[in-house]
């Protein structure tokens, strides 16, 4: 009997009995699982060489087959990650995983209230750049737009950084709200997550998107407070059929103390070639530092203002960097 030809067989066997599935919900040991060629949610465990490694999250690709014991499935492998989003625990110095597989990562702030944060979305965009993964700024709450900010100037600035954006209203009868089938169209058929502090208007965004087939309660802030209620606790991977969309806890701050002072001048690419200009390696970028390429440059042209904002941005990131110590991380 041909050996070869019955390990053969007995692959292709074992490959029609798995599927594939993404993970929407996690916990310890349970997931919550798609099976993405009949749109099905079930309830799956981990083979505990898998958990060993690492833990899947929220995004992963999984290959699940049928348990005898009951009705649940047993993820038996974790399909190679295109991307993640993490942060590092400094004090541990391990890797904290949210999400996986994303295509793109919607930034969404109020243009009222919450007050727009413009170092806030700085923060986030640099992360963008460290995992690599393309940025969507979302203005949000267009309808209440009253000048509080110079819009112009922050749009000027994504655009300057090759970074999307858009003007919405989740009001039907806004005139922005026809923005939301344009970004719709444009996340179709991919995997994107929501990130934003709380209280901009994440979930009710994800509602619109959904065409309202999609409520989910932190999409509402707590009566008398401008802070959102911290319904959402936990990261969830949303079909919304045309995409797939990870829906987060409301976030206030976004740390960046477990970047390096060197990693965080990959996350500028705008901003490093210009660091080069300088006349010292060590340069501070300081009002008082000679030979600063930045000192020269005009606040009343557009284009250096942008600069100087971003580079006011870095230095404040980088402060914070440097509070931790190498060894540490």
């Amino acid at each position: 009997m041909d050996v070869n030809r019955i390990c053969t067989t007995f692959s292709h066997l074992w490959y029609l009995e798995s599927m594939e599935a993404k993970i929407i919900r996690s916990s310890k040991r349970e997931f919550d699982c798609l099976i993405l060629d009949k749109k099905q949610e079930v309830k799956a465990v981990c083979l505990r060489e898998i958990l060993k490694k690492e833990h899947p999250v929220v995004g992963d690709k999984v290959l699940l087959r049928e348990m005898e014991s009951d009705d649940r499935f047993e993820i038996y492998e974790v399909c190679e990650r295109q991307n993640e989003i993490f942060r590092r625990i400094v004090r541990s110095r391990k890797k904290k995983v949210i999400a996986s597989n994303l295509d793109a990562i919607l930034i969404v702030t109020s243009v009222s209230k919450p007050e727009y944060k413009p170092f806030l979305i700085d923060r986030y965009i640099t992360r963008t750049v460290q995992w690599n993964i393309p940025a969507i700024v979302i203005f949000n709450k267009m309808d209440e737009f009253d000048n509080q900010f110079d819009l112009e100037f922050e749009k000027k600035k994504f655009e300057s950084l090759g970074v999307n954006y858009f003007e919405i209203s989740n009001e039907v009868n806004s005139r922005y709200f026809s923005q939301v089938e344009d970004l719709r169209s444009l996340l179709r058929g991919k995997t994107t997550i929501c990130l934003g502090q709380s209280g901009v208007g994440k979930s009710r965004l994800i509602s619109s998107l959904s065409g309202g087939e999609i409520e989910l309660l932190s999409a509402r802030l707590a009566k008398g407070v401008e802070k959102g209620a911290h319904t959402t606790t936990w990261a969830e991977l949303i079909d919304l059929g045309e995409f797939f969309m990870v829906d987060s806890p409301g976030v206030r701050t976004l740390s960046i103390a477990d970047i390096s002072p060197d990693e965080l001048i990959e996350c500028f690419p705008d901003l490093e070639p210009l660091f080069g200009q300088c006349k010292f390696k060590d340069c501070r970028h300081e009002k008082k530092s000679k030979g600063c390429y930045f000192n020269e440059l005009n606040e009343e042209n557009l284009e250096d203002l942008i600069t100087l904002h971003r580079l006011h941005a870095y230095k404040k990131m980088r402060e914070e960097a440097e509070t931790i110590p190498d060894w540490q991380r």
